[in-house]
């Protein structure tokens, strides 16, 4: 079993192609797809732990609880793109933020950095700045210690907590996306 983080799927929301430069040509075919890249690397019996903008549910909840269950989620951090969503009716956790431990690395996981509490000193999993600017909010930033798993810097893709955990030991420079951290570990 493997713990794996993401943010930012955005399923059903059609400007989300053109504001993040997603390389599809329509909701479908980017919901499809990001389906298939999910299924690709995490099993059943994994762990996933979404950072929230699982769809654009601004209404009930019901597509971020049906796109949810499709990815096998284990606890959602809500996004602001799932305000539909009330926490105490989901068929699973649904937090503001969670901390995690991993190999030796303490993580607050949210969905906005900017919702991180002032006294903490560990690492920062977050999503919701996508890929709009990377130079703030890159993949990796080891001066901040912050890591952006927003999906267009992972390639829509979860990211496994050992693989990232591996590349934070190596990692002295800021990463953009994850293809840059490839780089680093070949």
């Amino acid at each position: 079993m493997a713990r794996y983080v993401i943010s930012d799927h955005h399923f059903g929301h059609s400007r989300i192609i053109g504001y993040t430069d997603r390389p599809f040509s329509s909701v479908g075919e980017m919901n499809d797809e990001l389906l298939e890249r999910h299924y690709d690397v995490v099993d059943p019996d994994d762990v996933l732990i979404h950072l929230g903008d699982v769809a654009m549910d601004m209404q009930n909840g019901q597509e971020t609880i049906e796109y949810f269950e499709r990815l096998g989620g284990d606890v959602l951090c809500q996004g602001n793109h799932d305000v539909g969503l009330e926490p105490d009716t989901a068929p699973f956790p649904v937090l503001d933020a969670c901390q995690i431990a991993h190999d030796g690395y303490e993580f607050y996981c949210t969905h906005r950095p900017e919702d991180v509490p002032e006294e903490w000193d560990g690492w920062v999993i977050h999503g919701h700045m996508h890929n709009n600017e990377p130079e703030a909010f890159p993949f990796v930033a080891p001066s901040e210690r912050r890591v952006n798993v927003s999906c267009e810097l992972v390639n829509y893709r979860p990211v496994k907590l050992d693989a990232l955990t591996s590349l934070l030991e190596e990692c002295q420079q800021r990463l953009k996306d994850v293809d840059a951290a490839q780089t680093l570990v070949e």
